[in-house]
């Protein structure tokens, strides 16, 4: 229908829609009428016209109306007129308008006719509206209703219950007569009131209504309300004022509220209705806005809850009474009990209401609303969100004042009074016994004491559930427990008391497309406010949040009574075990508690979930309707028989069955849980209805954690709950607030979440009303998973040593993919720093394969042409790059020259960087070489931050105000004191050394009409800018995003959910937000929908890396894109996630002198990566065929959705609502971005007329100018635009000494009156002003008193509004009279005086002063770390109000106090007159006893190290380390310990600088070349290799697991980090995990892992190999190593063809399956190459015998001797066994083809290697006698060939007594450090000293090896032996094509001596007489081919190959590797899955 605003398509959705409006009332407190009162509301409603906004016609207005009393006279004269009709008496009839349609309005009529009848009363008569509707808009006229307005009466003398007919009348005329098709809606319908409104401009309003502007009209009273909705399809319905209500704010908890009330209709009965009381449900009518919601209850309360209106307004929006002690206890006592039966309507609001008698106002609990009222002589009262807004001459106004916090303000126009909060709130406080009832509430210790002594506490220690050891427990594995979520998540936890905080963003895969069976709670994203309402700080403003909870059966609350608190009251949601077994024992006071199993059997399968969850539901319905109290879900009875169901599923599911059936509010749902333990568990499990959680897996783990020492043994049980608890609470209150709810009651089922992922079937059974708009995984998914982890818990997991490990916050190797993988980052290195284009395609394939495994537009593909468009006709990459910008990181989170190096590279593209939040200096921004400019061309205003001056804005492109950030949305930030260097205090206008505390965006930003007035604010201030705003993407945004484009805004930024961070706890970063993809869909089509489109730039940014992500952010609507990670990945960043530890160990993220220095990032790095990132945007327009880049944008039908998608999971998604495109929802919109100019009305504002005056000053004709104007609170950001132009003239200096500005006013002035004013103006305004006086003041002085005939005292009145001072940098302020709430906040540097202050005043301050000669609000001083503050404590109060944990409040007695305060108190009489400083200033310093210093103790601290001129020290003695989030880092302090303290006390988090590497890895040259025992100095590596341990970093990323580093993915950091800690027993289990013989590749292995460690980008390697080598040799001497028999066989039979390390490594996992496994070995012994391939000096052949004993004890059979193939048939072993595996090893050796190569003495290296081994180990095998031993001794050996062979050769020679030792080495020397060409983490080609090459050096002088050297010809002695060979020197050089080409140097030629030549050139693959017989096909690379599908299985049935033989010559660890992965593709092929690991040492269902 036309009046109905467009339903719900793509990814709009009309639910999402806000509102924020402003709002007034006049009245005549003693109730007398007059049409005066009417035009005054007229004259209020058109100055608040700037606070609604205008939809994209320009002329409808978002809707404003006005409610006055009944205007009897009128209407009487009305309707004697036109109906001959009289009405009765005033009070004794109702009236209303409806909204009808003229075609259903007679037959509507006829039935209210109907109804009312029915109820005995009668309709009098119709009325048609009268209106004229020429001046409205096109929109609004479209929809326009036909007004009909009924009379209605009836024979009720009593005037209450005739009231309330009228109400059951107007409520089932609501829920009966709605008739689809016909509209229908009922603006009011009341015995006093009548209520005009619509879809109007408040300019309209009065127009439009004929009766409004009939002067008979008469009122005493009369409410207007502008709206200003976020989205331009606001209503003619949805206009305000309501039936009792206009609310200005947001209703954040709305979901829970209006659930509740629909449960509460179970248990409500009421004397007055009886049966009909069901005739009134649902309270809530459907489809209402939030007030609409709020509106429906307060009436109902108000008519049918005995409660009058102010009381019923009371319940639902309560002060914040938990923690105020200010406050009397009746009052505390009155709450709490009605607390006990309604949960607070929480978010910032204020809301008038009237019922005709009362009215009133009140503001939410936070002040997050600006309101401010007069009352005049004439017994007037103003009311409105401005002052300004009413004209009355100054002296008849007897009281300014503002609405605080939490307070209410009522006129009674019966009694004909104004009723202050105070006496009002006391009256309904002891209007019943509430404080006698409250003695009846149930508390924990109530419980206990009920259970008899012998009960309590016996069951507590549940003997059969407590685990006999922690990280083995079983339980564990089933509930998706991994060593990350301990170690990172839960230990930090207990230890610490909070959340651990991490960094770098979430780059892992979505819930939805994770192939690790993530718990249902990964799917939930928490919302969080931005732009609507604002978030809250829970730690500076924890006065305002609480987690009490009454939990139990709810009262009824239409009777109130003493049953209300009959509740248990838990002060927090976590109970522990002891309490969680009382509540089930318990039977005080007859409370029953039902245990309710949550676990289903085993054998069910994936059906069994469903069916689980039904019979949950119907027996805790059951429960319930039998009186049982509380029901415990409950999934202990989980085990090897029965699955558990999740906790969420069974609570969500119970929890919505229950409110179906009306039965919830008659039980506490307590949940049972092993699952659960993070924060993010705790408050979805909250959001979907829990009252209270046990998480007793995670206690019962503490436990054994203590046990095992790993925790503190000293902590007890009550020490690890509290710890718990309290680190939830925490977690908790940040979530809470960062949707802007401030109490748990509040947050509870209120269901603030979206679900990314989960199908329609889940979520309308568990999940009802929650938004999942891509559909995904079904039941049986969910089933499914769960079954698997049940599978690898209790099933045949034979190889899982330890708790699996995904890697779901660090990358690690064969777990879960990652955005940014080692090979991305690698790839991404060579390509920046090379330019290389190879490079760069192989980090798009790489980065492609992680995008398709973890994010939305991974599913999608473009649509391609047949045939592409040629590249030439493409938009060149010089115009592409300027559309890129790099993301927002402060200098600060940053380095200077990691920020610099971003600037100087945008600025070469033309692209854009930004400052981020932490400000620039402007040496910066002035003066700049174009081609090194440093210069940010996008300033952050992150809600006016850091160092935000007139000259920085002014000297910006654009000006971005910073909502909300991906990472942490919702969230502040901070910077420790000791991160804050002078440059850093220099740039952010504060202090060195004292902390900085970034606010959430809640104090200029409460709302959408707060962000225009900031945009309006910046475009004053730099009218050049573009005004951009920065939100992140969650459900809804789309919606936010119109509102801020109707908010004037140029630029919105929409930030993916996974965005970086320089710190922020985990579940910021994890489950907070949305990805971008969401996000730019729905804000693209909602912007075109509404038609704003054209009027704003969008862009994307979060995770973007290649030209595909690129494509499909322009092709979803973006027109720019932001950059972030992947530029800092390209100037060297490794994604350590360090970042918050200040240890970034390549200079980025750090502010450490040492650590900046080793930052190598040059521009041209960023410059090289996005030119070649556009090059393949290019490639991808051609291939789509799209010429120009602006016509991809909204271009979805080139996306699809990507076909064979191997993902079941990610083919369940449906994405057609992102792929809608947006011009079929409204065709012919202009959608090109920022193609039609915002209208600011600049050419209307006062500063014209002032620029016009001070042309002279600009000029520099003129030294001083007086100025006198008058102002209104129309004329906004008076002085911005001036200043802005001194700025672009003179910088920050403001005006030059001896000019001045000076400017008188009189008047009301507007919003931010004097923001930004620079030095040398001096404004002085006689009269008041509103919000955000002097924000961001830059060196001006503003001076305002009251208008001199005023007859008030100023010191008892408001003179100014909230959020004064915000941000200032220097300057002065003079306020003679009180500021209102949040004064000073965050000022950093100017001086002020005022004469009394709100709440929150001085947060946040980091410099400057504050003067206040008054009363202060509470919470003074939060957060304040800088500057001070002294206040004149008249009553002795001020103690109580100030927050103490940032400072100290002392005594004001130094003399340079007494005389600055006296020198401020003698500047505030001269500029304002103030009577309170002349009366001080009398006696003075006799006052000064009365006044308090409040002086912050970092400030101290840093003023003291200033006077001594030292560095700031590490950390500080603040007490900020309890304030919950100071310590971003625990840094130890940097003291050089001396070596034998090292073992005490070792610092792990900056071990990598303290600590050098170990070089003594050898035993010395000299004595090692006289044995042949092994070479290592074993005892010297075992004392250092807890340092050695400390020197890992434990990287985010850690290269030594990647391809690049450790083929078996060995768990490098994490037993490096168990060594540092001295748990040998666990690091050996993480070491076995992944690798089967530590002692053979600790040992031999050339340790790419140490190549690929990040710490040797700029230092020595972690020594890796020696502490493995430690680990494994130490645990065989402890004897921990023991045979591990199988205990079952299978019954398959395996052969094994080759016992090198694969061979060996196949068999041991196989066996561990439980195999029969056999190994055939030619040899005589068994282990290849290990036994005779490697000298025993490298490898000791007693280890290796070690080994095999230890494989037969297990029950591997080897056969020695066996040459298959040749003694047995190979085709013979392949039928006899059930597989066969080809493990031979590459053993053909390269051979040298050049003259005189048959000579005698020539041989390959293996064969002189094998020959002397089997000497030594005594051999008997035949081919001894063929080969007579090859012996060095006394012989000139020349050795062909370098590597690891080349150099035993050497060290065999040396031992056997060779005379001269020669190497030919063809390459040329290697440089002693990595070339350009050889970047890390690359295996470094760098010039080596091997053990062998020192001990030639020792022994003979010299280096062995000639380089560059080719060998032309062997040289015969004559008898057929070899004497020496010919040799060239050759030449190397880069050819065509980048191929390096050899050329021989011309008379280079020589002859060199030799009689033994050992050729070791490598080898060309597996001898083949085994593969032939098999017929098995071999690869170019003559190695045995395998099947691309299983890269181990070859084309032969049962045959499989593996190590050497199929991959080529290759590392002891790839050999194990291959071994490991074959038997575990055997193990498949033979049962059909398989739990031995996959790579890394991960376990996954197959």
């Amino acid at each position: 229908m036309e009046w109905e605003g467009p339903p719900k398509q793509g990814l709009y959705d009309p639910q999402n829609e806000h509102e924020a409006c402003g709002v007034g009332f006049v009245v005549a407190i003693d109730g007398k009428r007059s049409h005066k009162i009417v035009r005054d509301a007229e004259v209020l409603a058109k100055r608040m016209e700037h606070r609604g906004a205008c939809a994209c016609d320009n002329d409808t207005g978002d809707g404003a109306g006005v409610l006055t009393a009944i205007p009897h006279q009128f209407y009487c004269a009305q309707l004697r007129d036109s109906h001959q009709i009289d009405l009765p008496p005033f009070g004794r009839y109702a009236t209303g308008i409806f909204f009808l349609d003229k075609l259903h309005h007679q037959d509507i009529e006829a039935k209210f006719l109907v109804l009312a009848e029915s109820l005995g009363l009668k309709v009098l008569c119709w009325r048609t509206v009268p209106t004229k509707n020429s001046s409205i808009g096109q929109v609004a006229r479209n929809s326009e209703p036909y007004m009909r307005q009924v009379f209605v009466t009836g024979d009720i003398e009593d005037e209450t219950q005739l009231s309330r007919q009228i109400f059951v009348l107007r409520k089932r005329a609501s829920h009966e007569l709605v008739v689809p098709g016909a509209r229908f809606y009922i603006c009011s319908l009341s015995l006093r009131t009548i209520v005009y409104k619509g879809l109007l401009t408040s300019n309209q309003l009065w127009e439009y209504f004929k009766d409004l502007s009939n002067p008979a009209i008469t009122t005493y009273m009369a409410l207007v309300h502008t709206r200003f909705s976020t989205n331009t399809f606001p209503s003619w319905e949805r206009a305000h004022p309501l039936r009792v209500l206009a609310h200005n704010g947001e209703i954040n908890t709305l979901r829970g509220n209006v659930n509740l009330m629909k449960a509460r209709e179970g248990v409500m009965k009421s004397d007055i209705f009886g049966d009909d009381l069901k005739k009134l449900y649902p309270v809530v009518e459907p489809n209402l806005s939030d007030s609409g919601s709020a509106d429906c209850v307060l009436e109902f309360l108000a008519q049918a809850g005995g409660r009058s209106l102010p009381e019923a307004v009371m319940t639902m929006v309560p002060e914040a009474w938990q923690n105020d002690h200010t406050m009397h206890p009746d009052k505390r006592d009155y709450y709490q009990w009605a607390s006990s039966a309604m949960e607070p309507w929480d978010g910032p609001a204020l809301v008038s209401f009237t019922d005709g008698r009362y009215i009133g106002a009140i503001l939410d609990r936070n002040g997050l609303r600006p309101s401010r009222f007069y009352v005049t002589s004439e017994n007037i009262l103003v009311m409105a969100s401005e002052v300004g807004v009413y004209d009355v001459e100054p002296e008849k106004v007897v009281l300014k004042s503002r609405l605080k916090p939490g307070r209410m303000l009522l006129v009674d126009t019966v009694q004909k009074r104004m009723i202050q909060d105070v006496e009002l709130k006391m009256e309904i406080a002891r209007s019943r016994p509430h404080s006698e009832w409250l003695r009846d509430k149930i508390t924990m210790e109530d419980i206990y004491k009920s259970l008899s002594p012998a009960e309590n506490g016996s069951t507590v220690s549940n003997g059969e559930s407590r685990p006999i050891s922690g990280l083995s427990d079983k339980r564990l594995g089933l509930f998706g427990y991994t060593i990350e979520s301990i170690h990172m998540l839960l230990l930090p936890m207990i230890q610490n008391k909070k959340e651990a905080l991490g960094s770098m963003g979430n780059d892992a895969p979505l819930a939805c497309l994770s192939r690790f069976q993530p718990l249902p709670y990964e799917y939930f994203k928490q919302l969080f406010a931005q732009v609507t309402n604002p978030p809250i700080d829970p730690f500076r403003e924890k006065i305002v949040m609480s987690l009490l909870c009454p939990i139990g059966p709810a009262p009824n609350i239409l009777q109130p009574g003493a049953e209300f608190v009959h509740r248990l009251f838990l002060p927090q949601p976590v109970l522990s075990l002891p309490d969680l077994d009382a509540l089930k024992r318990t039977s005080y006071r007859g409370w029953k508690t039902q245990v309710l199993d949550c676990t289903y059997e085993a054998s069910s399968g994936a059906s069994g979930l469903v069916a689980a969850l039904n019979a949950v539901c119907a027996a805790a319905e059951s429960a319930a309707r039998a009186c049982c109290q509380l029901l415990v879900l409950s999934d202990r009875a989980a085990g090897p028989k029965r699955v558990p169901v999740s906790s969420l599923l069974a609570l969500g599911a119970v929890h919505h069955h229950l409110i179906e059936t009306r039965q919830r509010m008659k039980v506490g749902l307590i949940v049972e849980t092993a699952e659960a333990r993070e924060v993010h568990h705790m408050c979805v499990l909250l959001g979907y209805g829990a009252d209270a959680i046990c998480p007793y897996l995670a206690f019962e783990l503490a436990f054994a954690l203590r046990n095992d020492n790993i925790l503190d043994p000293n902590l007890t049980d009550d020490d690890i709950y509290s710890a718990y608890q309290k680190a939830i609470e925490t977690g908790l209150a940040k979530v809470m607030a960062k949707m802007g709810i401030s109490t748990l009651q509040s947050y509870k089922s209120a269901q603030i979440f979206e679900a990314v992922g989960l199908s329609e079937e889940v979520i309308d059974k568990c999940f009802k009303g929650t938004q999942s708009r891509i559909g995904g995984v079904n039941f049986e998914i969910l089933s499914n998973e769960t079954l698997d982890r049940h599978a690898m818990t209790y099933g045949d997991c034979v190889d899982s040593l330890v708790l699996r490990n995904p890697g779901n916050y660090h990358w690690r190797a064969g777990g879960e993919k990652h955005v940014n993988d080692p090979t991305s980052i690698a790839n991404l290195q060579e390509a920046a720093l090379g330019n290389s284009k190879s490079a760069y395609d192989r980090f798009r394939e790489s980065t492609l394969e992680s995008v398709r495994a973890c994010t939305l537009r991974g599913q999608l593909e473009l649509v391609r042409l047949d045939e592409p468009i040629p590249i030439s006709e493409v938009e060149p990459a010089s115009e592409i790059v300027k559309r890129f910008a790099t993301g927002a990181m402060s200098f600060g989170s940053i380095s200077l020259e990691a920020h610099t190096t971003l600037a100087i590279a945008m600025n070469r593209i033309g692209g854009k960087s930004n400052t981020g939040e932490g400000g620039e200096n402007a040496d910066r921004y002035l003066n700049q070489d174009p081609d090194y400019s440093k210069r940010s061309a996008i300033k952050q205003v992150a809600s006016g931050r850091f160092g935000v001056t007139a000259s920085y804005l002014a000297h910006a492109d654009d000006l971005q105000i910073k909502m909300a950030q991906g990472a942490k949305p919702g969230e502040g930030g901070e910077l420790p004191g000791y991160k804050v260097t002078a440059d850093i205090a220099r740039t952010r206008c504060s202090v060195p050394g004292v902390g900085l505390i970034s606010p959430p965006p809640h104090h200029d930003i409460y709302s959408i009409e707060d962000l225009a007035e900031l945009i309006y604010d910046l475009k004053c201030a730099n009218p050049k800018a573009r005004i951009s705003v920065k939100l992140v993407s969650e459900v809804g945004v789309g919606v936010v995003a119109s509102g801020v484009a109707k908010g004037k805004a140029e630029h919105i930024v929409i930030s993916g959910h996974d965005g970086g961070t320089g710190a922020s706890s985990w579940t910021g970063i994890k489950s907070a937000g949305l990805p971008w993809e969401l996000g730019v869909a729905e804000t693209h089509q909602v912007l075109v929908l509404n038609d704003l489109r054209s009027r704003v730039v969008v862009q994307a940014d979060g995770q973007i890396r290649t030209g595909f992500d690129v494509m499909v952010a322009a092709l979803l609507g973006a027109d720019e894109f932001g950059f972030s990670t992947a530029p800092l990945i390209a100037l060297g960043c490794t994604m350590m996630r360090k970042c918050h530890l200040n240890t970034c160990p390549v200079g980025i993220a750090t502010q450490d002198p040492v650590l900046r220095k080793k930052f190598a990032g040059k521009p041209e790095h960023v410059v090289n990566y996005l030119f070649m990132l556009a090059e393949e945007i290019r490639q991808h327009m051609a291939e789509v065929g799209v010429r120009r880049f602006q016509d991809l944008i909204g271009r979805t039908d080139l996306l699809k959705v990507r076909e064979n998608n191997d993902n079941p999971k990610a083919r369940l998604l449906n994405l057609s609502l992102i792929l809608k495109n947006a011009l079929h929802m409204r065709p012919g919109v202009n959608i090109i971005g920022g193609s039609k100019a915002q209208d600011f009305q600049l050419e209307k504002r006062l500063d014209n007329q002032l620029i016009e005056q001070c042309s002279g000053i600009l000029d520099g004709t003129q030294a001083h100018a007086d100025i006198k104007m008058k102002i209104t609170n129309e004329d906004r950001a008076f002085t911005s635009t001036l200043s802005y132009r001194i700025a672009m003239e003179y910088g920050d200096d403001g005006l030059p000494d001896g000019k001045t500005v000076n400017i008188s006013l009189t008047g009301s002035a507007g919003q931010s009156f004097c923001a930004f004013l620079s030095k040398g103006i001096t404004v002085t305004l006689e009269g008041d002003a509103n919000d955000y006086v002097g924000k961001g003041l830059s060196g001006g002085t503003v001076v305002i008193y009251p208008p001199r005939e005023s007859p008030f005292e100023s010191h008892l009145n408001v003179i100014v509004g909230n959020v004064c001072l915000y941000g200032a940098t220097s300057g002065r302020a003079y306020f003679r009279g009180i500021a209102s709430e949040r004064f000073c906040v965050r000022n950093s540097g100017c001086t002020a005086v005022v004469e009394g202050v709100g709440d929150h005043a001085c947060e946040y301050m980091t410099a400057g002063a504050a003067l206040v000669l008054g009363l202060t609000g509470r919470n003074f001083a939060a957060g304040m770390s800088g500057g001070i503050a002294y206040v004149y404590d008249i009553d002795g109060s001020f103690k109580g109000k100030c927050n103490p944990e940032m400072v100290e409040l002392l005594p004001l007695e130094l003399e340079d106090d007494l005389k600055y305060v006296q020198k401020l108190l003698e500047e505030f009489v001269e500029y304002t007159g103030s009577l309170i400083a002349v009366e001080l200033l009398k006696t003075w310093p006799e006052p000064a006893k009365k006044f308090v210093k409040v002086f912050p103790y970092e400030y101290q601290r840093a003023l003291k190290q200033m006077a001594l001129k030292q560095p700031a020290a590490q950390k500080g003695d603040t007490n900020g380390h309890q304030n919950g989030v100071l310590d971003i880092e625990e840094t130890v302090k940097d003291v050089e310990f001396e070596k034998k303290n090292l073992e005490k006390i070792l610092d792990k988090t900056r071990g990598f600088m303290k600590y050098g590497r170990e070089t003594a890895l050898y035993r010395s040259a000299e004595s090692r070349l006289r044995d042949w025992e092994e070479i290592y100095a074993g005892g010297a590596v075992r004392r250092s290799v807890r340092v050695q341990a400390a020197r890992c970093m434990d990287c985010g990323v850690p290269f030594c697991q990647s391809a690049h580093g450790c083929p078996l993915g060995n768990l490098i950091p994490k037993w490096n980090d168990l060594i540092y800690r001295a748990d040998w027993a666990q690091a050996l289990a993480q070491l076995l995990q992944t690798n089967n013989f530590p002692e053979f590749t600790g040992r031999v292995c050339p340790a790419p892992c140490e190549g690929a460690c990040v710490l040797a980008i700029s230092e020595p390697a972690v020594t890796i190999k020696n502490i493995e080598c430690a680990i494994i040799d130490h645990a065989f001497e402890a004897g921990w190593l023991k045979p591990e028999v199988p205990s079952h066989r299978n019954g398959h039979t395996v052969a094994v063809v080759g016992s090198g390390p694969a061979g060996l490594a196949c068999a041991h996992q196989l066996n561990k399956a439980g195999y029969t496994v056999t190994v055939f070995e030619r040899n005589d012994r068994a282990g290849g190459l290990l036994q005779y391939g490697i000298p025993t000096m490298k490898l000791s052949k007693e280890v290796v015998a070690r080994r095999i004993k230890l494989m037969q004890a297990e029950g591997i059979v080897f056969k020695c001797n066996v040459d298959v193939g040749k003694d047995i048939s190979a085709n013979e072993l392949a039928s006899e066994y059930d597989a066969l595996v080809l493990c031979l090893g590459a053993t053909w050796p390269r051979d040298l083809p050049l003259k005189g190569r048959q000579l005698n003495g020539i041989h390959y290296a293996m064969e002189f290697l094998e020959t002397w081994q089997k000497k030594q180990a005594g051999s008997t095998h035949p081919h001894m006698k063929d080969n007579p031993e090859l012996n060095a001794k006394d012989k000139d050996v020349l050795i062909i060939g370098g590597g690891d062979t080349g150099c035993d050769c050497i060290a065999t020679s040396l031992r056997q007594g060779a005379k001269t030792i020669t190497t030919f080495e063809i390459l040329p020397e290697p440089k002693k450090t990595r070339g350009l060409d050889n970047p890390w983490p690359q295996w470094p080609r760098v010039f080596r000293v091997d053990y062998g090459h020192e001990e030639v050096k020792v022994k003979f002088g010299n280096d062995p090896r000639r380089f560059s050297t080719l060998t032309k010809e062997f040289l015969d002695d004559g008898e057929g032996n070899v004497c020496g060979v010919l040799a060239v020197e050759v030449e190397w050089s880069r050819g065509a094509g980048g191929r390096w080409d050899m050329r021989e140097v011309a008379g280079s030629q020589r002859e060199y001596r030799a009689d033994l030549v050992l050729l070791a050139m490598g080898f060309l693959g597996p001898e083949r007489y085994v593969a032939n017989q098999l017929d098995l096909p071999l690869d170019a690379r003559s190695n045995i081919e395998t099947l691309k599908s299983d890269i181990y299985k070859t084309n032969a049935k049962n045959v499989f190959a593996a190590g050497d033989c199929r991959r080529g010559q290759s590392l002891v660890v790839w050999a194990i590797s291959e071994g490991r992965q074959a038997a575990r593709s055997v193990d498949i092929f033979l049962s059909g899955r398989s739990s031995l690991p996959g790579p890394g040492g991960v376990i996954h269902e197959n």
